[in-house]
C-alpha cells in the first residue's frame, strides 16, 4: 500500500489487487453452480422488484396500525459529534462516500455508490444526532424522516431491501425520543403506519438479505421490531426463528464470525444483545441459542482487543471505539485473560509484558462471504502497552469502492508479498464479478501452530497462496518473548523441489506498516530502524539479510479518514532459491535509564 499525489494535492491509493492473478471461474469447485443461481436469482429479484412497486403489492402491506413504541433498542454503536455537525451543515460522509446537500434534501442528492446509498437510507447515522441532542437535534431528524417518507414510504429497490428496513426501523425504535417527541399525534400515527408496513413487508423479505452480516442484522431487525411494535408475536416468532439459524451458520464454535472480521463480530453482537436487551424490557424469553452466541461471542471480542482497548484491524475492519468495544464485552461473565488461539476464526493472540500481538493464521472466508475479505495471511499488529505499534492499513468506504478494493491487497498488511500479487485472488472483471460480486479465493489452506517455551511464545505458520501461480510456499515463524521486550520473526519463502514455476525471477517484499502517531527513522547505518512511541517508548527494528527503508504507506483503522504514515520494507530477489529473512522488534533502554 503507498501513496499516490493528485493533482489536488491529496493522496490516492495506489495499491494494486492481484494484477498478476485476478480470479478465474474455474477456479474453486461450485463456480458455476453460483454463477447460474446467482444469475437466476438476479431475475427473480427484477420480478419481485416490479410486483413490489405495485401499488396492489402495497395495499398488502396494510393492517393494524401501531400507536407507540413499546421498547426503545440500545444502541452502542460509536457516535461521533463532529458527524452530526457535518450533518447539520448537510454534509453525510457515510461509507462509501461523502455528499453534500446545501439547499436540497439529501434525499434528491445522487448516491455515489450502493454502499452510501444503503447506509443513507438505514437511518443509522442518525446516533450522531442523538449524541448531540437537543432540539436542533430532533428537528433535523424528523425532517429527515418526514422527507424519506415523502420519497420512499411506497417502495424503493434499495431503501426496502431487507437488511436496510431492518437498520432503519431499528434506528427510528432507538432513537425515538429524537424522531417522535414533542410533535402532534398526525405526524406520529404517519411515522408508526409506514413502520407498521415495512415490518410486514420485512417479515416477507428477511430470507432475501444478502448472505453473511446483512442477513443475520435484516433477521435480527425483525425480531426486534416483534417487540418494538405492538401486535409483533407473529414478526417476533419468524424473527427468532430466522435469527437463530443465521447464528448456527455465521457464528463459529469459538465465537468468531464466519468473516473472519474483528469489527464485523462486534457488529453483530451489539445488534443481538439489543434484541436481548428489547426481549428482557418487555419479559419476552431469550431463546438458549441466542444466551449461547452471546456468550460465546463476548470473548471473542476481548480475544481481539489490543493494547488501547480496540480492536484489531483485519478483513475490512476497523478499531471501533473502546467505549463501544466496553459495552460490547461488558456483560461478558468470562473476564479472566483472553484465550490464547482461536482455532475455528484462526487467529493467534500472544501478550508478554505490556506487548499484545495478533496474527492471522487463516484464509478467505468462504467464496460467497469473502466479498470483503482481505489477503492478509500471515499478517500481524501488535501494540505496547496503550499504543499500536505495527498495524495492517485498514480499510476505508469514505473515499469510495476503489479505496476499498485497494486495501484488500497484501501489500497493505504487515506480512510478506511476491511481486505485485497478493496471496489470494480476487474476481474482478466480467459477467462472474458482476453476479458474484469481488470473491476472494486463496489456493491452499493456512497451517499454523503453537508452542509455549520457557522464555516465549512462538507461532510458526505457511500459507500456500503463491504456489499455484509462482511455485512459492511463504513460511512464517514469529516468538514473542514473556518480557515483552522483543518480538523475533522469520520469514522464508522455499520452493517444492522440481517445480519449474519457482525459476522465474521473483521480488520478494517484507512490509511492516507503522502506526501514524509512531515516529520511525532510519539508523545511521541504515541498517536499523528506529521506532519511538508517544510515550517515549524506543523500540528498534532490525534483519539480517538486508537494509531496511522507510515508504510512504496509509493508516485507515481507526475511521477518521486516512492518515498518512510510513511501512518498513525489506526487499529481496529469488530465481528458485529458498530466501530466509530474520528480523527483530526489541525494545530500546530509556535514557533515563541507560548505562
Amino acid at each position: 500500500m503507498a501513496l499516490m499525489q493528485t493533482t489536488s494535492g491529496g493522496y490516492a491509493a495506489s495499491a494494486s489487487v492481484t494484477p498478476a492473478g485476478a480470479l478465474s471461474p474455474s477456479a474453486y469447485s461450485g463456480m458455476w453452480q453460483d454463477l447460474t443461481g446467482a444469475a437466476l436469482e438476479q431475475g427473480v429479484a427484477r420480478l419481485r422488484e416490479i410486483w413490489r412497486a405495485n401499488a396492489l403489492y402495497r395495499l398488502t402491506l396494510e393492517g393494524p396500525m401501531p400507536d407507540r413504541v413499546q421498547v426503545n433498542p440500545e444502541d452502542l454503536l460509536p457516535r461521533r459529534l463532529e458527524e452530526a455537525d457535518a450533518m447539520f451543515r448537510g454534509r453525510f460522509r457515510l461509507p462509501g462516500g461523502t455528499v453534500t446537500a446545501k439547499d436540497r434534501s439529501i434525499f434528491d442528492m445522487e448516491a455515489p455508490n450502493e454502499v452510501w446509498a444503503e447506509e443513507l437510507h438505514s437511518f443509522a447515522w442518525v446516533r450522531h444526532l442523538a449524541a448531540a441532542g437537543g432540539d436542533a437535534a430532533a428537528e433535523f431528524t424528523r425532517k429527515d424522516v418526514g422527507e424519506w417518507l415523502d420519497r420512499y414510504s411506497r417502495g424503493d429497490p434499495i431503501a426496502w431491501r431487507p437488511h436496510v428496513t431492518a437498520r432503519r426501523l431499528t434506528a427510528w425504535c432507538a432513537h425515538a425520543k429524537l424522531v417522535f417527541s414533542g410533535v402532534d399525534i398526525l405526524w406520529r400515527s404517519y411515522v408508526l403506519r409506514s413502520m407498521a408496513n415495512q415490518a410486514r413487508h420485512l417479515m416477507r423479505t428477511v430470507h432475501e438479505a444478502p448472505d453473511g452480516e446483512p442477513r443475520l442484522i435484516a433477521a435480527i431487525g425483525l425480531a426486534v421490531m416483534g417487540v418494538a411494535l405492538p401486535d409483533g408475536a407473529q414478526r417476533l416468532h419468524r424473527g427468532l426463528e430466522a435469527t437463530i439459524e443465521e447464528l448456527d451458520r455465521q457464528v463459529l464454535a469459538d465465537g468468531g464470525h464466519i468473516s473472519r472480521s474483528p469489527e464485523a463480530l462486534l457488529r453483530c453482537l451489539l445488534a443481538l444483545q439489543s434484541l436481548a436487551h428489547a426481549l428482557k424490557a418487555q419479559s419476552q424469553h431469550i431463546p438458549d441459542e441466542i444466551r449461547s452466541a452471546i456468550d460465546r461471542m463476548g470473548p471473542m471480542v476481548r480475544f481481539f482487543r489490543m493494547g488501547d482497548g480496540r480492536l484489531a484491524v483485519f478483513n475490512g475492519g476497523g478499531e471501533s471505539t473502546e467505549k463501544t468495544v466496553d459495552a460490547a464485552v461488558a456483560r461478558d461473565d468470562a473476564r479472566g485473560k483472553p484465550f490464547a488461539f482461536a482455532p475455528h476464526s484462526r487467529f493467534h493472540r500472544l501478550t508478554g509484558g505490556p506487548v499484545t500481538v495478533l496474527l492471522d493464521a487463516g484464509g478467505p472466508p468462504p467464496p460467497a462471504l469473502s466479498t470483503t475479505a482481505h489477503a492478509g495471511a500471515l499478517s500481524f499488529e501488535m501494540s505496547v502497552g496503550k499504543e499500536r505499534l505495527i498495524v495492517n492499513c485498514g480499510t476505508t468506504l469514505l473515499r469510495g469502492l476503489e479505496w476499498a478494493e485497494a486495501c484488500r491487497a497484501t501489500a497493505g498488511h504487515s506480512t510478506l508479498a511476491v511481486g505485485d500479487m497478493s496471496s489470494a485472488s480476487i474476481l474482478q472483471v466480467g459477467m462472474a464479478a458482476k453476479l458474484l460480486g469481488p470473491r476472494m479465493l486463496m489456493d491452499g489452506d493456512v497451517e499454523s501452530r503453537r508452542q509455549e517455551e520457557k522464555d516465549g511464545t512462538v507461532i510458526e505458520a505457511v500459507h500456500r497462496g503463491y504456489l499455484a501461480r509462482v511455485g512459492l510456499i511463504h513460511e512464517r515463524r514469529v516468538k514473542l518473548l514473556n518480557a515483552g521486550d522483543a518480538l523475533f520473526g522469520e520469514d522464508m519463502v522455499v520452493a517444492p523441489a522440481g517445480d519449474s514455476r519457482a525459476r522465474r525471477r521473483s521480488s520478494i517484499a517484507l512490509r511492516f506498516h507503522i502506526h501514524p502517531d509512531v515516529r520511525a527513522s532510519l539508523a545511521q547505518d541504515a541498517t536499523s530502524v528506529m521506532l519511538l512511541l508517544p510515550s517515549g517508548a524506543a523500540w528498534r527494528f532490525q534483519c539480517d539479510v538486508a537494509s531496511p527503508t522507510l515508504e510512504e504507506s496509509v493508516y485507515l483503522g481507526s475511521g477518521d479518514g486516512v492518515r498518512r504514515t510510513e511501512q518498513i520494507v525489506v526487499t529481496r530477489e529469488t530465481h528458485g532459491e529458498a530466501v530466509r529473512i530474520r528480523w527483530s522488534l526489541r525494545e530500546m533502554p530509556r535514557p533515563e535509564s541507560a548505562g
